[in-house]
């Protein structure tokens, strides 16, 4: 029988389900298919998202009761966060008796509430997930990363807890980590990692279900999707769609997700009401769809690690246009169209140009091979990365 597979996600605490959360829910499907029996700890959030998903695993609530909507920008939401994150670990480390040496652990997130209960438990084998570099305790105090809060206190938290997670980590004896960007490896071997103690992993796309969905007619010049945040390049997103509808006859932009309500005063202010349009909540097949739809899609993010939005859009065969930001590269490559950093006079006569090169059929995408990077980065190899790894982890280990 394979080993039980115990995957810590206190972290989970939001309505939305979010890219991290996809991911492991994923690397669970893998690895009931190959029979491991699968438990999740987690909070009631989490059990709420299980049983939308359909997944076949045990929940183990570590919350009684899930609190009232929390304000995540606020310090008094900040406040309520971390309590949550205290009482989910507390109660974690309770339950800890039913994982056994014979067990495997993975903790979703390097999160101290996700991470300390895997690292106490008696599993035999544990896993982590990098997924994130946090920012450096000198780009908090400068506030230099754009992902940097004004209170400085969550960048603080994140920094704090996936330093402690990954020290704590390396003391394992029969350990392995995933981590989702080149640019980790040199850091967890700095660590003292070993390399046959880590495993390069995809963020994830599906492959299948873009392959499945034909082609359909081009109803948007340009789409985005994204929280609203000025990591993500909010000011230059508008001044773009500005820029393109006033040059571009029949210009159309599609913002897709949830941000209607924080974005759609600005849209009128601009003048934009008449050529942009609020998907809403759309399910994974109609992003798809709505990707097909579009002709390019923006990036003009100021940080990012290797998002899967980006990958998502490819795979679907829409060029991308971003920022040359150091991590994109390393991860997307030629795939990508890249102007210099926030140079919003570059950004915009690039996105002129493509969404002219598309209105007239053509796209930089028609030279290039996707099929590979279709399979690198599909569910199915994701989970057998991660299944491998896990597989690793019980070789015995030299002195």
């Amino acid at each position: 029988m394979k080993p039980k597979l115990y995957f810590i996600a206190n972290a989970v605490w939001g309505d939305l389900v979010g890219g991290g959360d996809i991911h492991f829910f994923e690397l669970a499907r893998g690895a009931i298919s190959a029979g491991h029996s699968v438990t999740f700890l987690g909070g009631p959030a989490l059990a709420k998202h299980v049983a939308n998903s359909g997944l076949q695993v045990e929940v183990i609530l570590t919350e009684k009761q899930r609190r009232s909507k929390i304000n995540e920008g606020s310090f008094r939401g900040q406040v309520q966060m971390f309590c949550d994150y205290v009482e989910r670990c507390v109660r974690s480390l309770m339950l800890l008796k039913r994982i056994g040496r014979e067990d495997i652990v993975y903790s979703v997130t390097d999160y101290w509430c996700d991470s300390l209960p895997a690292l106490v438990s008696k599993a035999g084998r544990k896993a982590l997930v990098f997924h994130m570099e946090a920012p450096t305790l000198g780009q908090i105090l400068q506030k230099s990363r754009p992902d940097v809060e004004a209170g400085r206190l969550a960048s603080l938290h994140y920094w704090f807890s996936q330093n402690l997670s990954l020290r704590l980590f390396r003391a394992c004896r029969d350990k392995h980590v995933f981590y989702l960007h080149p640019e980790m490896k040199p850091k967890l071997l700095q660590l003292g990692f070993k390399a046959q103690e880590m495993s390069p992993i995809s963020y994830g796309v599906d492959s299948g279900m873009a392959a499945g969905v034909p082609e359909q007619t081009k109803r948007f010049d340009v789409c985005w999707i994204g929280r609203v945040h000025r990591q993500k390049g909010i000011d230059d997103l508008l001044a773009t769609i500005q820029f393109l509808s006033t040059r571009i006859p029949g210009f159309r932009a599609l913002l897709m997700g949830k941000v209607q309500p924080l974005l759609a005063p600005r849209i009128e202010q601009m003048g934009l009401k008449d050529c942009v349009e609020f998907s809403g909540f759309i399910s994974e097949i109609d992003k798809v769809r709505l990707f097909k739809a579009s002709r390019l899609f923006l990036m003009p993010s100021r940080h990012e690690g290797s998002p899967r939005v980006v990958g998502e859009a490819l795979i679907c065969g829409v060029p991308v246009l971003a920022y040359d930001l150091s991590t994109y590269r390393p991860v997307f490559g030629e795939f990508a169209r890249y102007v210099p950093a926030f140079d919003l006079a570059a950004f915009q006569k690039e996105a002129y140009r493509l969404v002219q090169e598309s209105r007239e059929g053509r796209s930089y995408l028609d030279s290039l091979e996707l099929g590979s990077f279709r399979e690198i980065n599909s569910w199915d190899h994701t989970r057998q990365i991660f299944l491998n790894g896990l597989s690793a982890g019980s070789q015995k280990r030299t002195p």
